[in-house]
Order: structure tokens, then sequence, then C-alpha cells
């Protein structure tokens, strides 16, 4: 069985951390009762229709191993190095993919998304790319966006949703 480590500590300042964690519970209500998210002024390049939600900077690993995705879904054969960390970097979410640094993530190719909120991290995975692990403030709240542009609901299909999180009032009131 394949573990998920927790990022190494990073350092962000409770305000980030507040901010951040504020932001994702108000999008998750929104989103809940209908709403979506407000696209803003692009930075990137964009396609055709395409929106750009935000940007933000995320520490990533990816997995390194000999397994391959297929269609039907991950296949892993032999053992592999596990997480490693590839530094901050800036990411870009759109409503059709994710940018990170200068690699280009299409919601399309999209197998599956493992959200850790309460650890500020996501864990993504998409065919034909390694396992990707996102980690800051802003993730819980870019995995919202990312599940209302793909869903139409906070959390991916079978998740626990934010208000079935016992911590997430105490996160909340923090000041």
């Amino acid at each position: 069985m394949t573990s998920f480590p927790t990022p190494a500590p990073r350092v962000f300042t409770q305000d980030q951390t507040d901010a951040g964690w504020r932001s994702m519970s108000l999008l998750a209500r929104f989103v809940q009762r209908g709403g979506h998210p407000a696209p803003v002024t692009p930075t990137v390049p964009l396609s055709p229709g395409e929106k750009q939600y935000g940007a933000f900077l995320v520490d990533v690993l990816t997995y390194l191993s000999e397994g391959v995705f297929t269609d039907n879904g991950l296949l892993w054969s032999g053992t592999g190095n596990g997480w490693q960390s590839r530094g901050r970097v800036p990411a870009t979410i759109t409503s059709e993919r994710l940018i990170v640094n200068e690699a280009e993530y299409f919601f399309r190719d999209l197998v599956m998304v493992q959200p850790n909120p309460l650890d500020w991290s996501v864990n993504l995975y998409f065919q034909g790319h390694p396992p990707l692990m996102l980690h800051s403030p802003w993730v819980p709240w870019m995995t919202v966006v990312m599940c209302a542009e793909l869903y139409g609901s906070p959390w991916p299909p079978g998740h626990v949703s934010g208000s079935e999180i016992p911590i997430t009032a105490m996160c909340e009131n923090t000041q």
C-alpha cells in the first residue's frame, strides 16, 4: 500500500492560512447552494471560452515510480522512488486546466482528485502524468474551484463534505 506523506512543514503566516480556509469554506457553501466561482482578470493566455479563477504559490510533490495510467485507472508496477519535492512554484487555475509552473494539466485528463483540506493539500492524478501533490493555504480553495467546474459540487463524488469535518467550525472561528 502506498502511503501519502505529509509535505514537510512550510512557512505560512496565520493570516494566509486563515484567509485560505475562510475562502474555501465560503466558496464551498456558495457552490453547494448552486453558485459558481467568479473569474478574475487573466494572467495567462486563455483559449476561447476559458476563464481564469486564480493564481497563487504552491508546494509541489510528484510521485516517481514505474507506474502508468490506463484508460481504466491506475496501474502500478514495481517500486518507485516515492514522493519527491519540486519546490514552491506558481499555479494558475482556469475552467479547463491547472498550470503548475509551466506544466499544463487539462481537466479532461483528470483521473482522480483526493482532497485533504485539513492538511492544505490535494493529490491529483492526471492521465499521462505522474501523481501530483499540491500544498498551500490556497489549495483547498483551488480544489473547490476545480470540483465546481468538474462535478458541480465543492468536492469530488464520495468525498466527505466540509460541513461533516468536525474541525471546520474551529478553523473558521480562529481569529
